[in-house]
């Protein structure tokens, strides 16, 4: 469970698309998600460094979540998220 509750989140996510604009933060999120896979990748390999893959999943969590806004897409992702559990759910009881 998060300290910093969603609505103050929001608020710095926003800020920080403010000040450093949307280009730039797209590439963050691209930059973010690929030092996350990096980290699953070198578990893989052997190397069990789980702080560094939280770490990681924070990082590209925050910026998701600033994609979420900048696209304006928030239901629509929580929309698809609630349909693919319920799928992957309903895969795993056959």
């Amino acid at each position: 469970m998060n300290k910093i509750p969603y609505e103050e989140r929001v608020k710095t996510y926003t800020n920080a698309l403010i000040a450093y604009g949307d280009r730039k933060q797209m590439v963050k999120c691209l930059e973010e998600l690929a030092e996350c896979q990096q980290a699953i990748c070198k578990i893989i390999l052997g190397g069990e460094n789980f702080d560094h893959l939280a770490e990681e999943i924070a990082d590209a969590t925050i910026v998701l979540e600033q994609m979420r806004l900048l696209f304006n897409i928030n239901d629509r992702v929580s929309q698809y998220m609630d349909f693919k559990v319920q799928r992957l759910d309903e895969l795993l009881k056959k």
